[in-house]
């Protein structure tokens, strides 16, 4: 079921791409940006109280509760913010495929931050992905 899910994700972060796109030209980046995260913050809201009840929204311990408000921070205004920028200027396809270093990024922070290794088949996929990206980018922008 992991992989289904991850497998969502990646289609509902592509399908982002685009609506991001056809959005930030005539919006810009900084107010697409907010009404992002308005909308995901109220959808999700929702959405949680729908499937859980009113008990969604029973503090937590105050540790987890700040690293959840850090990751939401860093994400919305580092990965979001930025992506809608780069939306703008190299278009869907390519901003996808820039996304696809994600993992890269994520073996080297999980390794300094908390001390995960990874395998030969991880680092190889890695290899792979990073290529991947390597070729797109040098390939002609048809826009």
């Amino acid at each position: 079921m992991s992989i289904f899910f991850s497998l969502l994700a990646a289609f509902f972060f592509s399908l982002s791409h685009i609506t991001i796109r056809k959005g930030v030209t005539k919006l810009g980046v900084s107010s697409g940006t907010i009404i992002m995260l308005m909308a995901g913050t109220l959808s999700t809201l929702l959405i949680a109280l729908i499937l859980e009840g009113v008990q969604v929204l029973k503090p937590l311990d105050l540790t987890s509760i700040l690293f959840f408000a850090l990751g939401g921070v860093i994400h919305f205004l580092g990965g979001w913010g930025f992506q809608n920028a780069s939306a703008s200027r190299i278009g869907p396809v390519r901003l996808s495929s820039m996304t696809g270093a994600t993992p890269l990024f994520a073996v080297v922070l999980a390794f300094f931050s908390l001390k995960q290794v990874v395998n030969i088949y991880i680092l190889g996929g890695i290899f792979l992905i990073v290529a991947g990206i390597l070729f797109i980018t040098m390939g002609r922008n048809d826009e």
